[in-house]
Formats: C-alpha cells, structure tokens, sequence
C-alpha cells in the first residue's frame, strides 16, 4: 500500500522578548515600568497591553488553569482555530472505546470523532478508516503494526533526502567534518534501525546544534539547521507517526491518545503570563492544544497574523460558552466572563475583535425565559469595576 507523506505546515513562533512587567497578585492594577530598552525593543506586548499609557485592570476571578470551568466543557469550539475540542473526559472515552476495537466498531468511533481530529492525525484517521475496510479484523494497533515496514521504507528515503541536503551544505567544510560526522552516523542508525534501536530525530538535531555552534559562519551554521529541521517527525508525517506507533509498546490506548492529543481543550492566556498575565478567568480563554503550543507566549496581536479567522473563531467559542453559563454549567461566578472576555479581547487586539456578548443582566432574562433558576455560587466577591477598554 502507498502511503501519503504529509506536509502540515509549522506555524513558526517566535519567543516574545521578556519585558520588566511583573504579575500581579489577583484583581491588582498591572502598573508600567517602561525604560529605554523597552521602547528600542518595541514590544508589541507592551503596546497593547499599556494602550495610550493607561493602567489597566484585569476583572474576572483568580483561578489557576486547572480550575478553569470553560475547558471542561465538552462541544466548545476552540477560540483560536475554531475547530472543535476534546475534554481530558473526552479523550479518556475514546481512548476507552479504541481498545480492542475494530471493523465496523473501530470506523464508526472513528467516524464519529473525525470532526476533532486535526493534520496530521486527521490523515492517519482517514488512513486506518480505508485500512480498516479492507482488513475488518486490525485494530489500532494491528493497522501500526502491519504497515509499519512498508511506512519505514518511505520514511528512511525521506530522511536519507534530508541528510544529503546537510551534507551538501557542509561540503564547503571540507572532507570529514564535523557535521558529515554527525550525518554519517545517522545514516548508519537509519541502516542498522531495529524495533530495539532506530535512528532518532532529536538527538540528532541536539548533537548537530552543537556542532554548528562551533563554527565561525554562522550564517552557515543556520543554514545547515534550516536544512535538518525537514526531518519528518510525527507531526507531519504519516509515515513517521505510522513507524512510531507501529512497534514497540504503543497500544490502542496510546495511538487513541496521540490522535486525540492536539484536540484537548486548554485554557489560553490571552496576555502571555510570561509578559505579566494573571491567572484569571479574563485573561483565559479554551483553546486547543495545538494552538495553545504553537503561539507559545507571542502576543495575541502577532499570533493573530497566522490565524485571520480569529475573530470569528472567538466570537462562536464566547456564544457557546454564554450558552452554557445560561444554563448553570458554569455555576455563578462565571455570569461576567463573557463581558470580561470582550474587554480583553479589545484591548489586547487594538480593537480588531470587538465580540458581541451577553451582560449578566441578559444572562438573567434567558434564564427567567427558559424557566431556570439563577446559579446560587456566589459571583466575584469585593471585585474591582471593570475600565472601559
């Protein structure tokens, strides 16, 4: 059978530079402390968060991420991407149900999550629905493992390319240098590769940065390493995520749970806590995993350059989440998040997402609308008035 290589693009996230705002404890006004080496920086986290110089404050609720109400709601699409996620409980359920597994009952689980499943692990998924078919009595694991051979022959073609590429690089370093070393080594692992010991995409790269960093050109250096970050890992490729999964002790439950994995809801800080965001509940919003890693601590305002359906994304993720608030999930406390979110939102954005939301008196009619009552938790106890943003 022939496999298809995958090339999911990497949204590349940069590292924001760190910035002399420090994080406040809970309901604290955030005060600035801008130097001269903030303003040459230019941070664009500054410039959102300290729009027009003013202090600002963070309503909502402390609440560490784990607590964070929203992310375990099942059904929310995530406000980065758009796309649907996965709770912790929900990914336990599919995993549950992948074991043992298959024929008509391993494509209908899979059938009935496609929609959560995101690149890489959506063509995979696909792969073993077709592979399914034809052989109705592999499961998970026995689909790894059957083509697994067939996917390590295309996968070593794949990086033996790539190694070439280093080599060729190098060349200018003349013979046996210290980064041919490097590929000749991994060349041979990739030929010698076993279940037991097989050529290894991180230590490889570890090793060759520390080659590279002992030559004078770096202009040089970098481009050997633009080169060995083509390796395919399991992220973007079939292949690899077939061989990775298709030997050893991997099982159903694994690969269920690497499928799942860039799908579980998380929640995000919208200001970086890195860059002095507090752990409140408006300053969070769920996001998938894959979103969540990708951005890194980026600005909201330069992580939105890579995802321009923002927000729209967000505005469904906040609709569904007042649903939810409406209907008590949420308890009491939660009855501002959707205005509190709006601020933030405004305002760590410059005003490009203006949200259109429910104030907790509107709250309060649809639920005296649909005949339910009002949650009894208490709401924000001695919380500060929100600024206008």
């Amino acid at each position: 059978m022939i496999l298809r290589n995958i090339d999911v693009q990497n949204v590349a996230v940069q590292q924001a530079k760190q910035t002399n705002v420090t994080k406040e404890v809970a309901n604290q006004q955030v005060q600035p402390e801008l130097k001269a080496e903030d303003n040459k920086k230019g941070s664009l986290a500054l410039s959102s968060y300290f729009r027009g110089g003013q202090m600002v404050h963070f309503a909502g609720h402390p609440c560490s991420k784990s607590d964070f109400k929203v992310k375990k709601e099942e059904g929310i699409p995530c406000a980065c991407c758009g796309r649907m996620m996965m709770t912790n409980k929900g990914v336990q359920n599919f995993e549950n149900k992948a074991v043992g597994a298959k024929g008509e009952d391993l494509q209908n689980l899979l059938t009935a999550n496609m929609e959560y499943f995101r690149g890489t692990e959506k063509a995979v998924v696909n792969f073993m629905l077709k592979t399914s078919k034809a052989n109705p009595d592999l499961t998970m694991k026995g689909i790894m493992t059957q083509y697994s051979p067939s996917a390590k022959v295309l996968l070593e073609d794949e990086q033996k390319l790539v190694l070439s590429e280093v080599s060729q690089k190098a060349s200018v370093l003349g013979k046996d240098n210290p980064v041919e070393k490097c590929v000749q080594k991994a060349l041979k692992d990739i030929k010698h590769s076993t279940d037991a010991h097989h050529f290894e995409r991180k230590p490889f790269l570890k090793n060759l940065v520390e080659v590279t960093n002992t030559l004078k050109d770096k202009e040089l250096a970098g481009q050997i390493l633009d080169s060995a970050v083509k390796l395919p890992m399991s992220k973007n490729s079939i292949e690899a995520f077939i061989v990775k999964y298709g030997h050893g002790t991997k099982e159903d439950k694994d690969i269920a749970h690497r499928l799942a994995q860039t799908a579980i809801s998380t929640a995000e800080h919208i200001h970086p806590d890195t860059l002095g965001g507090p752990d409140h509940t408006a300053n969070y919003v769920a996001e998938c995993g894959d979103c969540n890693s990708k951005r890194g601590h980026m600005p909201l305002e330069e992580w939105m350059e890579n995802f321009p359906n923002m927000p729209r994304s967000v505005q469904r993720n906040i609709d569904e989440v007042t649903e939810r608030i409406i209907n008590g999930n949420l308890g009491g406390r939660y009855d501002d998040y959707p205005l509190d979110i709006q601020a933030t939102m405004n305002r760590e954005t410059g005003g490009i997402i203006k949200l259109e939301v429910k104030n907790p008196e509107e709250i309060d009619k649809a639920r005296e609308e649909r005949g339910l009552p009002k949650p009894t938790t208490p709401q924000y106890p001695n919380k500060p008035q929100s600024q206008p943003s």
